[in-house]
């Protein structure tokens, strides 16, 4: 059956064989993209020299696990947090991160730069390959597991479900090509299983386990650890009320190379005016935004921490989040704690620019902000909440989540 597959793939990129893999990209793809995956796979599209002369050189080390997060910028994510628990299991493993940070990785893992000579080699020699974005091969060899965790529920649209725009710019080839090589994929909840299938058009197996990053939620003396850890780093000595804003990125400010053009949206100095006395503002810019230039005159009470590699690190020193469109509210929600939702670009967003899965207004999970004063009338009443139960929202979707995410996704990885 599978000597006929690739017989089949081959005849049809026989008969494209006059197209370029530019014309193939864009006269085939938008609308067949599954013809566009055949020839491309045939002609071995997005595979380095480096990556294929890796696999001819070595064989597969079952015990050595390859992980790479936000594209190797940083040491965050699922990514992070199923490592550190195989560390705790397994210390004798193999153990690769793709990185180009400064935090000091645990238990010595090789560390090697995103498409180097070394990254493609071992990226052929691991058994197990773990991202939260995607790799720049676009196929793997089938010896090689290869685990997508993502990151986050969506809210805003993806891919083939941007409805909105016309049917050329809802995905990319490459994207498209590599998410048919997950092997599988993490989910968080049922809602976000229906959605990965649609916006992804994925048809592979699904884990619906919840995220290993928010096992610390659950477990109130790591947490708790955590929390006095890092509002230590941050000079956060005292009880001060946290406030995290972490907006998402804005498609209309392309700036080139997958990154967008950072708008704070809100007077720093006009925030810990309104907010509770002694109150910290963190501001952290998404990992696809560039804010350079936007907060160097930041100081005091107000504090950039965009180059802070883990988020969930600053959920735990923080009390309140303040964001717009952002998956890291799902995120935020297994901690129970207060959200604010600062949207004065709402209609724009959920419409023409980008499209949401829901509507805000209808969730009932939190106060929703237009303007600034409307932000800043809410600061004083979200400090003084302790623990908010977010009734069905909650249940739809946090329920996956119970503090061994991580250990379920390692045994099913070591199941294989």
């Amino acid at each position: 059956m599978k000597r006929d597959y690739f017989k089949l793939q081959s005849t049809i990129a026989e008969y494209f064989s006059e197209l370029s893999q530019e014309e193939l990209k864009k006269e085939i793809f938008p609308k067949h993209p599954d013809i566009f995956n055949a020839v491309a796979e045939v002609r071995e599209y997005g595979i380095t020299w480096q990556y294929k002369r890796a696999v001819e050189a070595f064989g597969v080390n079952d015990r050595m696990f390859f992980f790479e997060s936000n594209l190797g910028k940083q040491y965050t994510g699922n990514p992070r947090y199923i490592y550190e628990r195989m560390l705790e299991r397994y210390p004798d493993f193999t153990y690769v991160w793709c990185y180009s940070g400064a935090e000091n990785i645990p238990g010595e893992p090789m560390i090697v730069s995103r498409g180097s000579g070394e990254y493609y080699k071992l990226l052929a020699q691991s058994r197990f390959i773990i991202n939260n974005t995607t790799f720049p091969l676009w196929y793997h060899r089938p010896e090689t597991f290869y685990f997508q965790t993502w990151h986050g529920t969506p809210f805003k649209r993806l891919h083939w479900d941007l409805t909105s725009r016309p049917v050329e710019r809802r995905s990319t080839p490459e994207f498209y090509v590599k998410s048919t090589c997950w092997d599988a994929l993490l989910s968080p909840n049922a809602f976000s299983t229906k959605t990965f299938k649609s916006a992804f058009r994925y048809d592979g197996e699904i884990l619906e386990y919840g995220y290993p990053a928010n096992d610390i939620f659950f477990d109130n003396k790591r947490y708790s650890k955590k929390r006095k850890q890092i509002r230590e780093k941050l000079g956060i000595i005292d009880d001060s009320p946290v406030f995290l804003y972490a907006p998402t990125w804005r498609d209309g400010k392309h700036i080139g190379n997958a990154m967008f053009e950072f708008d704070l949206m809100l007077d720093p100095e006009q925030f810990l005016k309104h907010a509770p006395k002694d109150s910290v503002l963190l501001i952290r810019s998404h990992h696809m935004s560039s804010s350079d230039g936007k907060l160097e005159r930041l100081k005091g009470r107000v504090i950039d921490v965009s180059g802070w590699d883990d988020a969930i690190e600053l959920m735990c020193a923080s009390d309140v989040l303040i964001t717009d469109y952002s998956s890291i509210v799902f995120d935020w929600y297994c901690s129970r704690k207060p959200v604010i939702y600062f949207v004065p670009d709402y209609e724009k967003y959920v419409g023409p620019m980008r499209g949401s899965y829901f509507d805000l207004f209808e969730l009932n999970a939190g106060p929703i902000c237009k303007t600034q004063a409307e932000l800043f009338n809410e600061l004083g009443k979200a400090a003084q909440i302790k623990h908010s139960s977010y009734g069905d929202f909650y249940s739809t979707f946090c329920a996956s989540h119970d503090g061994t995410a991580s250990d379920r996704v390692i045994d099913y990885l070591l199941s294989k």
